[in-house]
């Protein structure tokens, strides 16, 4: 399993691991209802707290210049909304700019001949280094950008330069080459303290018994954390900064935006000035958490991982295995 698929892995572990509404909410047995399959979603406007529709989601984000939309990695659910607020946002503005965590910068120029359509899929997904996952989740974007004639923002650093951040800290970046360091943000170090208490949180479960290792480990971890997440929010600056017209529409696992903190914060940092806008997921048997974005869309829980701590246990070291065997070249 390569090291993007292991941190996919502990963050869907992290998010499993992870009041009481006005009338207009439905009750527990109405909500279950309404998300009976894997693939449903109940959407929420989480400022009043009540259940609101595709369409008037839609209306609602007209004037927002950035629109985050949250996934669990692999959730059907999370993958059909995306694809129908998609169309539903085109609809009403066809200016229109897709921002993937699923593409890294180095990687653009392969995505982009793509969209012209000068190469095929499996081109694309191999030279792109597109994710497993593609053809079943994000196929549906990719292709509804080309046949709208949409331009596609490869968001993410490379995951070379996550890997060695994690290695060797984030001076590492200094070693690369002018071309190399354009395919990661300048600054890799800035985050909120609460970011930074969300992002520990998370990965103590995952921490050595050693505790002064452990710090240095999950410090560098931290900072390599940033390098996906203040990337991304510089190449959706940036591509603001090219289409000032256009409406963004990003897409990351939740972690990222969730809480308007990880991408969202970085963002808001570079462009206090922007409009920006939250979806984010929440599993329908978990309390309500109306803070975790201006919208929330309820899903059925995941199964459950392991049931079996020693068979927990055992994932976990073999997926730290065999990142650590990963070498840290670019």
């Amino acid at each position: 399993m390569n090291f993007r698929n292991t941190i996919k892995c502990l963050t869907i572990i992290a998010s499993i691991l992870s009041t009481q509404g006005c009338s207009t909410i439905p009750t527990s047995a109405e909500t279950n209802a309404q998300i009976a399959t894997m693939q449903d979603y109940q959407l929420y406007n989480a400022t009043n707290q009540s259940v609101t529709s595709l369409n008037k989601l839609r209306n609602d984000l007209a004037d927002s210049d950035v629109i985050f939309i949250g996934e669990y990695h692999s959730h059907s659910a999370s993958h059909r909304l995306q694809t129908q607020l998609l169309n539903a946002f085109y609809q009403q503005n066809n200016k229109l700019v897709l921002s993937m965590e699923q593409f890294t910068r180095d990687k653009q120029d392969v995505l982009d001949q793509y969209l012209r359509n000068e190469i095929g899929e499996q081109t694309l997904i191999k030279d792109g280094d597109a994710w497993d996952n593609y053809p079943s989740d994000y196929r549906q974007l990719v292709e509804f950008a080309k046949e709208h004639s949409l331009p596609v923002i490869g968001a993410n650093t490379p995951i070379s330069i996550v890997r060695c951040v994690a290695r060797k800290g984030p001076e590492f970046i200094n070693s690369l080459d002018s071309e190399k360091q354009n395919w990661v943000a300048a600054d890799i170090t800035s985050s909120s303290p609460e970011y930074q208490n969300k992002f520990t949180k998370a990965m103590s479960h995952h921490g050595g018994s050693n505790k002064k290792e452990t710090k240095i480990t999950l410090s560098n971890s931290f900072y390599a954390q940033l390098a996906r997440d203040n990337t991304m929010a510089d190449s959706i600056y940036k591509a603001h900064l090219t289409s000032p017209d256009s409406q963004i529409v990003h897409f990351n696992g939740a972690f990222h935006s969730n809480y308007h903190l990880g991408t969202v914060d970085a963002l808001k940092r570079i462009a206090p000035e922007l409009k920006i806008a939250v979806i984010s997921p929440q599993f329908s048997n978990e309390g309500d958490d109306w803070n975790k974005g201006d919208y929330i869309y309820k899903i059925k829980s995941l199964p459950t991982r392991y049931i079996k701590k020693e068979n927990r246990d055992k994932a976990i070291k073999e997926m730290m295995s065999a990142k650590n065997k990963k070498s840290c070249v670019l």
